[in-house]
């Protein structure tokens, strides 16, 4: 995958050459406007950045939002997801928030006092409150204490985190990974991801467990390899897989560790697992030190499965022919879209979304594509897609751009994607992957449509209950839930009203702080 910084550049030209005023979209005029928002700016640094040749900064993305007639982190926040996942020198750099000058300034403290009193007191918290809060009690020589105060932060930014969606989400998976990376701090936020994962019906646990990556503390380690050889549920296990491939790069893990976790991938490759789990696997096998004998066992096995096979053969999902015809297909119906015809360099973005062995790479491209000029066009070729015959037939290609619609879809593409959720005949992993889709997908759905699917969801725990059904029964709370399904979710709490699954799963989503919920959404 390209740098961040490439990406970066990448996102910020796009910009610039697809906007309306055609004055901006010259590299001097572009300059100029720029120079003229608080900072200086010529054609070579405005290229520079575009290319990655350098790495921008905070200020100057701000700026380019500025310039550009953007929302307020519309840029911001897809850069700091992509630098604090590639790591590195300019990704600290730039990652590092602005400090206060000096961290016993009288302001400052009263700024900290009363944003911790609004997490104590139960008070509503925007994505730019938790921003600052980040910011200030990880900056040198802040100290916060007691220990208790230091967990409620931790827990309420957690949970606030895995019910928003969109820029709120973004912007709290920041202060999260903020909070990790933080030496201090990460005691507390690791611990706040050890009690979702000791509860089941929690949330998000796939996501809970996949973050655990950011955090080199020893305690996050331990809880990643406890998720992989004794997990409380099948989330929790793959989160850990994804969670895996960054801890391994980043040699978080001792060598006992590693051991252990070339076992697990033993495991999943040699069993019959889901094909999200043997997906991780197989991308893990490429980096854990095997014996070249049970390397290459282990890579025959992987040669009985397409998505495996490919990942082993040509790194990525689908064979390189399969994934040109896609790409010259989609590229055919985007060309219409704003600025300039689509290039190389979007042809490559695409490409990482769809076809990239490693799940949380295709989410940030996503994350990327969202925040470019490019994103509606994107988002309806995708939708384009799914209505080709066979693709939905196929789970190497149906899922990740159901995955891919998670991030990009809207209003449009939500009665495609709604249709899938009630499909007779997908496969499985297909049918999930619309119902988790459907969740974050703006717009609504009418009543009929839940009623559909909630029959048909109890249709199948009555006539095959057990872990699979409830994870299907689980989906349908959270698409309900996200999808602002509040008045379905109490029902189905009621007491009397459903089979126990429906009733524990959506209880934790109706007991759910008003605070929390409500600040999710700002």
């Amino acid at each position: 995958m390209p740098s961040w910084r490439a990406r970066a550049g990448w996102l910020l030209r796009a910009h610039r050459q697809c906007h309306g005023d055609a004055g901006l979209r010259g590299l001097r005029g572009f300059a100029r406007a720029l120079a003229a928002v608080n900072g200086d700016a010529s054609p070579s640094s405005v290229s520079r950045w575009e290319t990655g040749r350098t790495a921008v900064d905070r200020g100057v993305v701000r700026r380019y939002e500025d310039v550009l007639g953007l929302p307020s982190h519309h840029l911001l926040s897809v850069i700091d997801a992509m630098a604090r996942y590639d790591g590195g020198r300019s990704a600290v750099a730039f990652l590092r928030p602005a400090r206060p000058t000096s961290t016993g300034d009288r302001a400052t403290g009263r700024r900290l006092d009363a944003l911790l009193d609004r997490v104590l007191d139960g008070d509503i918290l925007a994505a730019g409150d938790w921003d600052d809060l980040t910011a200030l009690v990880t900056a040198p020589g802040v100290v916060v204490a007691p220990g208790r105060v230091r967990q409620s932060v931790a827990r309420r930014l957690l949970k606030e985190m895995l019910v928003s969606d969109g820029m709120a989400w973004q912007r709290r998976y920041e202060a999260v990974g903020r909070l990790m990376a933080d030496e201090v701090w990460a005691t507390d936020a690791v611990e706040a991801c050890e009690d979702v994962l000791a509860c089941p019906e929690h949330a998000g646990l796939i996501e809970v467990a996949s973050i655990l990556e950011a955090s080199a503390h020893p305690q996050a380690a331990r809880q990643v390899l406890r998720q992989l050889t004794d997990p409380i549920a099948s989330e929790t296990f793959y989160g850990a897989l994804l969670a895996s491939h960054r801890k391994n790069r980043r040699r978080h893990f001792s060598g006992r560790q590693s051991a252990v976790l070339a076992e697990v991938v033993s495991g999943v490759l040699e069993k019959t697992a889901g094909r999200l789990e043997a997906e991780a696997a197989a991308v893990l096998l490429q980096q854990l030190p095997l014996p070249p004998a049970r390397a290459a066992r282990l890579a025959e096995m992987a040669y009985e499965r397409p998505v495996t096979r490919n990942i082993v053969r040509h790194g990525r999902l689908v064979e390189p022919h399969a994934a040109r015809v896609v790409l010259d297909r989609m590229s055919a119906r985007f060309s219409d879209g704003p600025g300039p015809a689509p290039d190389a360099a979007l042809r490559g973005v695409v490409d990482d979304m769809l076809h990239h062995p490693v799940a949380d790479v295709r989410l940030y491209t996503a994350m990327l594509l969202d925040a470019s000029p490019y994103g509606g066009a994107v988002a309806e070729a995708l939708c384009e897609e799914l209505r080709v015959p066979g693709t939905v037939q196929v789970t190497e290609r149906a899922v990740p751009v159901l995955h891919a619609l998670r991030v990009l879809g809207g209003p449009d593409q939500r009665p495609t994607v709604a249709r899938l959720t009630l499909a007779r005949g997908l496969p499985h992993e297909v049918e999930q992957a619309a119902v988790h889709a459907l969740g974050h997908i703006g717009g609504h759905s009418p009543a009929g449509y839940w009623q559909a699917a909630l029959r048909r969801l109890e249709e199948h725990w009555r006539e095959h209950p057990g872990p699979t059904a409830r994870t299907a029964l689980k989906r349908f709370v959270y698409n309900a839930a996200m999808s602002g399904e509040l008045d379905l979710l109490r029902r189905l709490a009621h007491p009397r009203a459903h089979s126990e699954p429906l009733r524990s799963l959506s209880g934790w989503w109706v007991e759910l702080a008003r605070a929390v919920r409500e600040s999710a959404c700002v």
